[in-house]
């Protein structure tokens, strides 16, 4: 049996691969190209936030209990930020101006967050926990991310675009 990823290394995938999608997206000049990578950012922080709300954040509460609250509050709420932009872009043509300003603005969003949660958020599971324990959040964070919805399938007005 091989040994399972762990919930950190999953995770900070995750962050390249959006962080490499994102900056494709504001390379992108032809409106199908940005509609696919703008469609696959949402499906991969849809599954990579299901996961880290489902799996990694409360193991993290757990482990700092209750005396960090804010730490999590505060990424939580860069979740909320990335979302409401995401909302904003998907009600906008991706060929206009201002899917294309709101497409620069999620990339500086997304690189500050993704830091700012490897340094606060992972660094101290990663030096707290066991590599079981991680092992162990890594299986369940990959059901969660594999169960999460897909965004085309929950908002097809925007594949009309």
């Amino acid at each position: 049996m091989t040994n399972p990823i762990d919930v950190i290394d999953l995770l900070e995938r995750d962050h390249r691969r959006i962080d490499a999608l994102a900056e494709e997206l504001e390379n992108a000049d032809d409106p199908t190209d940005v509609r696919r990578l703008f469609l696959t950012i949402v499906e991969e922080l849809a599954a990579h936030e299901a996961a880290e709300q489902k799996v990694l954040f409360p193991a993290f509460r757990t482990m700092v209990a209750a005396t960090d609250d804010t730490t999590l509050a505060h990424r939580m709420g860069e979740h909320e930020e990335l979302n409401g932009l995401l909302a904003e872009m998907r009600s906008l043509a991706p060929k206009g101006f201002a899917f294309t300003k709101r497409g620069s603005a999620l990339m500086l969003e997304v690189k500050a967050h993704f830091m700012l949660e490897e340094e606060s958020v992972f660094a101290p599971m990663r030096e707290t926990m066991s590599a079981e324990d991680l092992g162990e959040l890594g299986r369940r964070a990959l059901e969660v991310k594999q169960q999460s919805p897909a965004f085309p399938d929950e908002h097809p007005r925007l594949a009309d675009r």
